[in-house]
């Protein structure tokens, strides 16, 4: 396997170049999956091989693209980290977070050994990123240091964002940037601030992310537009309530009038209020349509919990612009040899899904999305969009969501 590295030092972090992993292109509208284990292994809190897997949206599978378990291009990940992995496509690029570790590190999602890779729209690797290590009190300070990078999501083919929660003091949890060269913690660590957060997506130029912690449950917006800097302002969008435990979502504008009006949310509860949640925005609050469980032997959907019952994390979709009918798609929560489903809402509350696919054994599903064409990626910027009010207005349709 050929590995070229070009090496770039900024003031501790490096950027480095690597495999090809030897991928064919990535088809746009096709599913993007990131997948943990060998196959052999029991998934468990030691590193475990990572890999991206594309897919039709009918379940074909198309190919595999696995990352180097060691040496210099190594990224593993966590395989009993459920909040780890969920990885999210933005114009043609892909962003995938992991840990710059060999296979069998035990108690890898503690360590300080973080990295973002960028693929783009040939399924090849541009850019891999290590953040840098020496703890929160560090000069840089570790991102997420001594706990858990959840996810990613690329603005080029160098610049990114990522989410997660840390552990010790100064908290270097929330979101952070990195411009090509240095990271910038952009979330507030003010009291009552989220800096515990799992999934991160821009919607129509604005960054979001799911929290389920006490300081909110649901979607946060997060500063105005795509911060920066520092200390941007995070605002509970959508609340869950408390308990809730969401994880992927998805937004769109049904109406094109470029306000975002529904909401679909993952949640991995197995009971009543978990499961994959539908808000609708009323014109001054989010509001909740269903909530629906996901019944893992007979592919019903209620309401009501039973036994046998899964839950979902990774969640993605489209909207039919013609017919008004959203197709929804999420992994299941089973530790392992879990499953890509599919749901379809026509406007009335959806009653069975469909299993695309499945992990396999000592495999397990973590994040997916839609695989997005290239195109002219605005810059990050703190500045306020102009003529438009409180951010968890903004509208967009899913497939042109990252514009």
């Amino acid at each position: 396997m050929k590995i070229i590295v070009k090496p770039i030092l900024t003031a501790a972090i490096v950027l480095t170049g690597f495999t090809s992993l030897q991928a064919a292109n990535l088809s746009v509208g096709n599913l993007i999956v990131e997948r943990m284990g060998n196959g052999t292994t029991t998934l468990g809190s030691t590193a475990i091989d990572t890999a991206v897997l594309e897919y039709t949206t009918s379940g074909a599978a198309v190919q595999t693209i696995t990352f180097p378990s060691s040496g210099t291009s190594q990224s593993t990940d966590s395989g009993s980290a459920t909040s780890d992995g969920y990885l999210n496509s933005y114009n043609g690029f892909v962003a995938v977070t992991g840990y710059n570790a060999a296979a069998g590190t035990a108690s890898v999602a503690s360590s300080n050994t973080k990295i973002t890779s960028v693929l783009d729209n040939s399924g090849a690797v541009v850019s891999r990123v290590t953040y840098p290590t020496g703890g929160p009190s560090a000069t840089p300070a570790s991102p997420f240091s001594g706990n858990n990078i959840r996810s990613s999501i690329a603005t080029g083919s160098s610049t990114f964002y990522a989410t997660g929660t840390a552990s010790g003091t100064p908290a270097t949890g929330g979101a952070w940037y990195y411009d090509g060269a240095s990271f910038t913690q952009v979330s507030s660590t003010a009291t009552g601030q989220p800096t515990n957060l799992r999934n991160v997506e821009i919607y129509n130029g604005q960054l979001f992310s799911s929290s389920a912690a006490t300081t909110g449950y649901g979607i946060f917006s997060i500063g105005t537009g795509l911060p920066t800097s520092a200390g941007s302002t995070a605002t509970l969008a959508i609340n869950t309530g408390s308990g809730a435990s969401p994880y992927g979502f998805v937004m769109f504008d049904t109406n094109k009038d470029s306000l975002l009006d529904t909401a679909f949310i993952a949640d991995d509860r197995t009971t009543a209020g978990g499961g994959l949640e539908k808000w609708t925005f009323n014109g001054s609050a989010w509001v909740n349509s269903y909530s629906l469980l996901f019944d893992a032997a007979a592919g019903n959907l209620s309401a009501t919990a039973g036994t046998g019952f899964a839950g979902i994390r990774g969640l993605t979709g489209t909207l039919d612009g013609t017919t008004g009918a959203f197709t929804l798609y999420a992994t299941t929560n089973e530790t392992s040899n879990n499953r890509i489903v599919s749901i379809v809402d026509n406007g009335t509350n959806p009653t069975t899904y469909t299993t695309l696919a499945s992990a396999g054994a000592n495999y397990a599903f973590r994040g997916l999305d839609i695989m997005t064409a290239p195109a002219s990626v605005p810059e990050p910027s703190s500045a306020a969009l102009l003529g438009l009010g409180f951010v968890a207005l903004l509208g967009v349709r899913r497939l042109n969501r990252k514009a």
